[in-house]
């Protein structure tokens, strides 16, 4: 699966027939799984979104514009840029298309997303004009369909204009229109399935042309007009003949390439779930019940997976980048980390594969590795050491795969590179006669709130966890003098920990440099002293914590990173760590404290709850409340895009790590036999989780009234 690098461009789009051909061949999902169609968002009102519908090919992302035609296409490249606007993002983009109808510039009104395209709609003066976009299966360029449909009772001729950047070649034996931008150093080019009444010179410098057809349209009936853009070799010199004749030949093999799109993403949509099957090295288990919002958040959970699922990257072929406007390859490890579960179910050699890179990486240095070029970021996310050892130990857990433990990477074993992980809170003690590691400052932490830093309980407890898990995996190869003296450094660490607690309130301090003990009344001290210190928390802490969490963080349907009692709320407003809004995960890994904190039911109504949310498709960096009812209980959310929060983010699949994991309770060790989560409680809904791979087996896990149980499949 390793590559060197990995195939030009040109080759990736030479054979249109071979792109086409290899989408067409289907695969039914098992029983159980809902289809792609029924997992599409609602039609969406433009004037509330922040964020147009998104295009996701398993090798590219494209954005909609917030016009009817327009799309955000740039092959390689990073897509957002700075400053993202006052509403939508500003994009490093090829030239656009534009549309008229009847001389008229129209916007979207309403638009719907699904895995394979986004439909963008329109009425003037009884005209539907609905506008459908695109991108072949694992290929470059865009597939364009216009509709225009006559709701009137008269018959009427429509002139629709296009304006199409490049000018026209005589290269081609249809017609092509070429263009350049030699600020990305590619070529693209535009041709038609349809042909246009008239194309004409749209400046005196051939940068643009317009492309127009008059179509008399009877009442009931629609006029179509569908068109492609391809484009050339990225960084290569100029060839407009070539990139024309791709156009042409995309244009000529249109439909194949069209139904191609979606019968692809259906294919890999059914391999996902197919125990065997031939694109993952794994798969992901079947969740059958009649609990509606929780079945919407588990397979919502995974699409989001596959729409960030990337098959041609230099590093490893089976990548799930972290969100797709960034750089090409770019994958964070706090991310990541959140649906370790999952990736580890359904793609155990790829994981491995990153592991490899990831454990070499130095994690006081920067939050990401590029899979694409091999690069690390610069900039320290304090997440770094939890979260690369997160990701291996949660492998070994799934996979069992105990060898990987002694494999040399660099100058050390995987096992010693994970104890390093789990120490390095030491090499962050500015004052020794503090216990507690030092974490730095806001752009280390939660890079908006400006009181989270310095010694914060949250990765302290982090430290304890690691400890004490390195622990258990050099007590299970028999050296038990180096597992007893990491658990006695762990439970001085909780100790420390816990004496940031405030009684009564739920919530905890953070130690600042001067001394100072700061009130914090965020999640992430929730989540992950919760999570990573559970037993060593009494019964009252628990349900304080708990109540914390429900009186000032939960929503109707969403929940707030931060509390607006936080002293330092009105100076964080981002929505991903702010007052306003949370990160996508934030939700999912919130109501799995909860349950650790005995609050099942409670956990559970909020989970559900957080089904509203999912209209515009599937989870994203964060999601917003907005409006003059923001701060409510009952404000109304939306996916959002202050501060740089993309449209889909990795983070989403939390849900389906915390159904797996929390909710059936699947939870293997590293050493078998396997042991459910607190199997004899119930978590108050029915279902089964089928096609569990347990080592060697399938399993199947059922919820029920009297708690979780587990059957091996024969």
């Amino acid at each position: 699966m390793m590559r060197k690098r990995r195939t030009s461009l040109a080759a990736a789009v030479c054979t249109v027939a071979t792109l086409a051909s290899a989408a067409q061949a289907k695969l039914a999902p098992p029983v159980g799984v809902p289809s792609l169609e029924s997992l599409a968002s609602e039609w969406l009102d433009v004037a509330e979104l922040a964020h147009m519908p998104t295009l996701h090919n398993f090798h590219e992302m494209a954005a909609c514009a917030p016009d009817l035609i327009g799309v955000n296409y740039n092959p390689g490249e990073q897509l957002f840029d700075w400053p993202v606007g006052p509403r939508w993002f500003r994009y490093r983009t090829l030239p656009l298309v534009s549309m008229t109808v009847d001389g008229v510039d129209v916007n979207t009104a309403t638009c719907r997303w699904q895995p394979y395209q986004a439909v963008r709609r329109a009425t003037v003066d009884f005209l539907e004009i609905e506008t459908t976009v695109r991108l072949p299966f694992e290929g470059l360029g865009i597939l364009y369909e216009i509709r225009l449909t006559n709701d009137s009772t008269d018959a009427r001729t429509v002139q629709l204009e296009l304006g199409i950047p490049g000018a026209p070649t005589s290269n081609t034996d249809r017609p092509a229109l070429c263009g350049r931008s030699d600020e990305y150093a590619i070529d693209y080019a535009h041709a038609f399935v349809d042909r246009p009444a008239k194309i004409a010179a749209a400046d005196k410098n051939g940068r643009s042309t317009t492309v127009t057809w008059t179509p008399k349209i009877e009442p009931g009936e629609s006029f179509v007009v569908r068109f492609v853009m391809a484009t050339g070799d990225k960084g290569a010199a100029a060839n407009e003949a070539a990139t024309a004749r791709r156009a042409v030949g995309m244009a000529a093999a249109f439909q194949q390439l069209w139904s191609g799109a979606q019968r692809g993403w259906e294919k890999r949509w059914a391999q996902a779930f197919t125990p065997g099957n031939e694109h993952f090295s794994g798969h992901l288990p079947v969740l059958e019940t009649n609990d509606e919002a929780l079945r919407e958040i588990y397979y919502r959970s995974v699409l989001t997976l596959l729409m960030l699922h990337r098959t041609n990257l230099a590093m490893c072929d089976r990548v799930f980048i972290t969100s797709g406007e960034r750089a090409k390859g770019v994958v964070f490890f706090w991310d990541t980390s959140m649906w370790a579960k999952v990736f580890a179910l359904l793609e155990p050699r790829g994981m491995k594969e990153q592991l490899r890179l990831f454990l070499q990486c130095d994690p006081h240095r920067g939050p990401v590795c590029n899979l694409d070029d091999g690069s690390q970021w610069d900039g320290w996310y304090a997440a770094n050491d939890l979260t690369i050892f997160q990701l291996a130990a949660t492998y070994l857990a799934v996979t069992g795969d105990r060898e990987f433990l002694d494999e040399q990477l660099g100058d050390a074993t995987v096992l010693q590179l994970m104890e390093r992980l789990a120490t390095n809170w030491k090499t962050l003690q500015r004052d020794k006669s503090v216990l507690l590691a030092d974490y730095g400052e806001n752009e280390n932490l939660l890079e908006c709130a400006p009181a989270y830093v310095h010694r914060v309980p949250s990765f302290n407890a982090a430290n304890v966890w690691m400890m004490r898990t390195v622990a258990g995996l050099y007590e299970s190869r028999g050296d038990r003098a180096r597992a007893t003296a990491l658990r006695s450094e762990a439970d001085e660490l909780a100790a420390a920990v816990l004496d940031l607690y405030k009684p009564g309130d739920g919530v905890w301090y953070a130690l600042h440099r001067d001394g100072t003990r700061v009130e914090l009344r965020h999640c992430y001290d929730f989540v992950d002293v919760g999570r990573y210190m559970t037993d060593d928390l009494t019964p009252q802490m628990q349900s304080e914590m708990v109540a914390f969490v429900r009186r000032e963080l939960l929503t109707d349907k969403w929940m707030r990173a931060m509390s607006p009692r936080d002293e330092a709320a009105k100076a964080s407003d981002r929505p991903d760590h702010g007052p306003l809004g949370a990160f996508d995960a934030w939700p999912a890994l919130t109501a799995e404290t909860m349950c650790l904190l005995g609050a099942w039911q409670p956990a559970l109504d909020f989970l559900r709850s957080t089904s509203a949310v999912l209209d515009e498709g599937v989870y994203a960096q964060a999601r917003e409340c907005y409006g003059p009812r923001r701060y409510e209980h009952d404000a109304p959310v939306r996916i959002a895009m202050r501060g740089a929060c993309m449209r889909e983010c990795v983070g989403g699949g939390a849900f389906a790590d915390i159904i797996i994991g929390t909710l059936f309770g699947f939870t293997p060790s590293a050493d078998p036999p396997l042991e459910l989560l607190r199997p004899d409680i119930p978590r108050g809904f029915t279902g089964t989780l089928r096609n569990v791979r347990y080592r060697d087996q399938l399993i199947d896990i059922t919820s029920n009234g009297d708690g979780v149980s587990y059957a091996v499949q024969e």
